[in-house]
């Protein structure tokens, strides 16, 4: 496999790629700790590092940092029985009764070798995929790749929740947004509001930014927990280690377990781990009951979480079609660093994706010494207040995203986006829909006009097509029988919020639509496919929750006076300075949110500005 060779061989004698990828999981590891900061997050706020490494390192650095940052965050779902995010809740389960028993170090070690063994696993499956890749990839064309992306999307809205309508809502929005510019084929410019900023479209940072980052960072913090950590010693980290080995037979079928779920579009790491943990509950024996401490109630979540990766990859490497919203965030910073994925990667560079490959088993690898290493500060940090953490998150998040396009545009941009991300938020719909719908939209748009222009309807008989279609169908029935089966009003969706949502969406979809009827006939096709869809499943969602008007509670207010401070930042950002504005933001924060003193304050918002003047100097 002499493309598999040339590509460790890049890895190990770089010394810039080594570089990266040494500080690709150092970055990861410590963004797993941080709450808030999972991996989609992580990848936006460490994007600007990856510009500065350039194409092929800062691949590499994502990659380490995408691999690992489930890693290191077990350990405060462990330690505190606090997830930084919804992967690490199963592990919590048995980790934090471990943790209870004074068996905090054995509960890490264990997790750290399953996260590495179910990285290996993951990353070998990728590099079995690419010869069968190979040969399908000659009978990809472009009414395939329409087909498969149309799946994926209606896969994930399926799968958001239970609830196909917000879904699908959230997919045609996210399809809209990507609209905004000029049109390719006509030249025809879309919802640019006479902006030259807005004709090469929506900043892809500010999107994500807000619709992940400010709503789960402006969050209202957590009860505390009621005693403190406890401590962690190397011995113990070590046993738990080497005890996976007694357990190989479900580390081994997790991990599988973990490929084969990350590789369907939709299910993402939040099903691989519970799928593995309830796998391991009815397989099995352990002397301790699931719930009370079982090690293998950790090594399975833990083993799931990190081979999913490698089967998440398959598709958005080889087809550029994300498998979950983590993959949809990595193809925005991949399409940053100017690297196009998909069938020509595939067929061109062939040594790149065994790059990413060596890449994912590196950082695994890397990140069992490096948690030995550091896990007593680890845990220190991780015993963090959150009002602590999140100032310095936030600046980062507002960092990460100026820099990739500076102006007033981008600020304007994040604040629009996140209001809308703590309005999906607090209506409990769905916002990963959202972004992959933006990220695959422009895919879809050029792919159906050119199986139009070429195929015509013919398209519709193709023998791949009319799989991909009957497994489309498969995805909608099983949606409609589960939903059949938890009968009517048995779950209660969204919250008082989802009506007004609801409302926000249809009017932004009819104002979509009546626009377009000035757009050229090239330029209004998508508009009208993706505003249609919003509507109709807008007028499904109005119908479910119609019934539970009364009955639904309200939600969770944010921090309301973290977000007033983010909003100030942002203007101040806009019209003076964005390191002003972080390091201002950082130390009101710290001395009126979380009660740190001046001085210690004042050190901290200097190192972020610091920080921020060093990421400028790297922007290209």
């Amino acid at each position: 496999m002499p493309a598999g060779i040339e590509a460790l061989l890049g890895l190990l004698a770089s010394p810039m790629v080594f570089a990266a990828l040494l500080a690709g999981a150092l970055s990861g590891l410590l963004a797993g700790l941080t709450p808030g900061v999972n991996g989609r997050a992580g990848l936006i706020l460490v994007t600007p590092i990856a510009i500065g490494f350039g194409p092929s390192a800062g691949a590499v650095f994502l990659i380490a940092f995408h691999s690992v940052v489930h890693t290191s965050g077990s350990i405060p779902a462990i330690l505190l029985g606090t997830p930084t995010s919804s992967t690490e809740a199963a592990t919590a389960i048995d980790g934090y009764a471990m943790a209870r028993r004074g068996q905090a170090a054995r509960a890490i070690g264990a997790t750290l070798s399953a996260s590495a063994f179910g990285g290996l696993v993951g990353a070998l499956f990728l590099f079995l995929a690419v010869p069968l890749a190979l040969v399908l990839v000659t009978h990809v064309g472009a009414p395939e790749i329409v087909t498969l992306s149309a799946l994926g999307l209606l896969s994930i809205a399926a799968l958001s929740g239970g609830w196909l309508a917000g879904g699908l809502m959230a997919v045609a929005l996210g399809m809209l947004i990507a609209c905004v510019g000029i049109d390719p084929f006509s030249g025809t410019p879309r919802f640019t509001l006479g902006l030259l900023t807005l004709w090469d479209g929506v900043n892809a940072a500010a999107l994500v930014t807000g619709l992940f980052v400010v709503p789960e960072l402006c969050a209202r913090e957590p009860a505390p927990q009621a005693e403190p950590p406890p401590p962690t010693r190397l011995d113990g980290v070590l046993k738990g280690c080497l005890e996976v080995i007694e357990h190989r037979w479900i580390l081994l079928r997790s991990s599988i377990i973990g490929v084969v779920v990350g590789f369907i579009p939709g299910l993402g790491a939040s099903a691989a781990v519970w799928i593995a943990y309830g796998h391991a509950r009815q397989t099995h024996a352990s002397a301790i009951p699931y719930g009370e401490g079982a090690i293998a109630g950790v090594i399975a979540p833990e083993a799931a979480n990190n081979s999913k990766e490698g089967g998440s990859l398959v598709p958005t490497l080889f087809l550029g079609i994300p498998g979950s919203s983590g993959m949809g965030i990595l193809l925005a910073a991949f399409a940053t660093l100017g690297i196009e994925v998909g069938p020509r990667m595939l067929t061109k560079a062939p040594e790149f994706i065994f790059l990413l490959g060596w890449s994912n088993i590196a950082s695994n690898l890397l990140a069992v010494p490096l948690c030995l290493l550091l896990a007593p500060a680890m845990a220190r940090f991780a015993s963090l207040r959150r009002e602590q953490v999140t100032p310095v998150a936030l600046a980062a998040a507002l960092a990460a995203t100026a820099l990739t396009q500076p102006g007033v545009s981008t600020v304007a941009q994040l604040l629009v986006f996140s209001a809308l991300g703590l309005l999906l938020k607090s209506a409990n719909l769905p916002r990963a829909p959202l972004l992959l719908g933006f990220v695959l939209g422009p895919g879809l748009e050029l792919g159906l006009t050119r199986s139009a222009m070429i195929y015509g309807w013919s398209a519709l008989a193709r023998p791949g097509v009319l799989i991909i279609l009957g497994l489309a169908a498969a995805v909608i029935l099983g949606s409609a029988w589960t939903r059949f089966r938890s009968g009517p009003g048995a779950r209660e969706v969204g919250t008082r919020l989802t009506p007004h949502a609801i409302a926000v969406i249809a009017l932004l979809a009819a104002l979509a639509l009546w626009q377009a009827t000035t757009f050229a006939a090239p330029a209004a096709g998508m508009v009208y496919v993706a505003g249609g869809l919003a509507l109709s499943a807008a007028a499904l969602a109005a119908l479910r929750v119609w019934p539970h008007r009364a009955v639904t509670p309200w939600p969770d207010a944010p921090d309301a006076p973290m977000l007033a401070l983010f909003v100030a930042a942002l203007g101040v950002t806009g019209l003076i300075s964005l390191p002003l504005a972080a390091g201002a933001m950082v130390c009101l924060a710290l001395v009126l949110r979380a009660g740190v003193g001046y001085r210690k304050a004042a050190l901290v918002a200097g190192l972020t500005v610091g920080a921020i003047l060093a990421l400028e100097r790297l922007q290209p």
